[in-house]
């Protein structure tokens, strides 16, 4: 008999009770799983081809989670496991790869690059969104070093139109830069939480100061590769990608950064759908690998990510610089800028679970999450799988 009971959290599994007590099949309790928790029980992977007979014999008594599907069909396939023998438990559980290198989150709540305000509260959506315990939760230490300090529009000179409010983007950035160089020397690895993607100016220069020239894998709806002179708007959050090769001029260097700090052979672009005409020229002349979404269409997210992953991958550093945008408004409507085509929440799911996978990232950041766009804080919830993903959090 199955008898649903209420559940006190919005969002997490309703809790079922599911009794059996016909063909020697143990008692099974379902319970309530959050999704920001692990599940209890144990993670050999020598179970998961176990018939559901015999997985119910190998498990402590404890708890058996079913997710999505309805508990009368967990109550049949129990029942059903004693005359039928399962090639594979379909039992979904929560699996984590293990322990890992230990996570220092550095949060640039900085919005003076973009032309629409309001990702400056991305860090803190991030962080009430569960950041730093679903991180515990994969077995990793976590240590928060809260924001850098960063000055807001009021309070700060636009200078030059064509990169406006480059001195105080600066400022800040350096301060990245030093606390990327810090996080490397205590043997963490830096996950930035943005603020708008110039921030990657101060990831990728502290990143290289501390390690040299490396690669970055940018996801991406945008090229983030002009340069102050053909820059249409004169926002910096254009720029970063183009600044980080050293491309974008004597303005941008700073005693904090090393720049060049990317190789261009080491670049690739991926899920990009909005490119400037300039930009496209001077990827023509780069050694830059560019998956747009049409690629992704064509070949699968599967195989642009492990030529991504490949290209990016050497000496130095490997950085992962995950743009929001990168993912389709519908799924990811909390953004600065939004461009309809872009990923689904599986390919991005997927992109990431792929990057922990290759085991070659050194460094994360995620930028452009703008909770005054956002619905109900969805983006910034979304940011936080994504994370966990790249960290290592699987299905199974």
């Amino acid at each position: 008999m199955v008898v649903p009971e209420a559940s006190s959290c919005g969002d997490a599994v309703e809790q079922r009770h599911v009794q059996v007590d016909h063909h020697g099949v143990r008692r099974v309790r379902l319970r309530e799983l959050n999704r920001l928790e692990p599940v209890a029980g144990r993670g050999n992977d020598r179970e998961l081809g176990l018939p559901v007979d015999q997985l119910l014999q190998s498990l402590p008594e404890g708890a058996v989670v079913v997710r999505d599907q309805d508990a009368n069909l967990a109550a049949g396939l129990l029942y059903g496991s004693a005359r039928h023998r399962w090639s594979k438990a379909s039992l979904a559980r929560v699996g984590v790869q293990g322990t890992g290198q230990p996570v220092a989150i550095i949060g640039a709540a900085l919005d003076l690059g973009a032309g629409r305000r309001g990702v400056d509260m991305g860090p803190s959506a991030i962080r009430y969104a569960g950041l730093e315990p679903r991180i515990s939760a994969l077995g990793r230490r976590c240590e928060d070093w809260g924001n850098v300090l960063a000055p807001v529009a009021e309070a700060s000179a636009v200078g030059d139109e064509r990169v406006r409010f480059l001195a105080a983007i600066k400022e800040t950035c350096e301060r990245i830069a030093d606390q990327i160089v810090r996080a490397i020397e205590g043997g963490f690895l830096p996950l930035v939480l943005g603020g708008d993607h110039s921030v990657a100016l101060g990831t990728l220069g502290g990143l290289a100061r501390a390690r040299g020239p490396g690669g970055v894998l940018w996801l991406d709806a945008h090229g983030d590769l002009n340069r102050p002179e053909t820059s249409p708007s004169g926002n910096v959050h254009g720029m970063p990608l183009a600044a980080a090769l050293g491309l974008g001029g004597a303005d941008f260097e700073s005693p904090a950064f090393r720049l060049p700090a990317v190789d261009p052979a080491r670049v690739a672009l991926v899920g990009v759908r909005a490119l400037d005409d300039v930009e496209r020229e001077l990827l023509a002349e780069l050694d830059a690998l560019v998956m747009t979404m049409s690629d992704v269409d064509r070949l699968g997210i599967e195989t642009v990510m492990r030529q991504a992953l490949e290209r990016v991958s050497g000496d130095g550093f490997t950085h992962v610089s995950l743009d929001m945008d990168v993912l389709d408004p519908e799924v990811a409507p909390g953004v600065g800028t939004p461009v309809r085509g872009g990923l689904s929440y599986r390919e991005a799911h997927l992109a990431m679970e792929l990057v922990a996978e290759a085991g070659v990232a050194s460094s994360l950041e995620v930028v452009e999450v703008n909770p005054i766009l956002d619905r109900e804080n969805e983006t910034a919830k979304l940011a936080v799988e994504l994370v966990a993903s790249a960290l290592g959090a699987r299905i199974l």
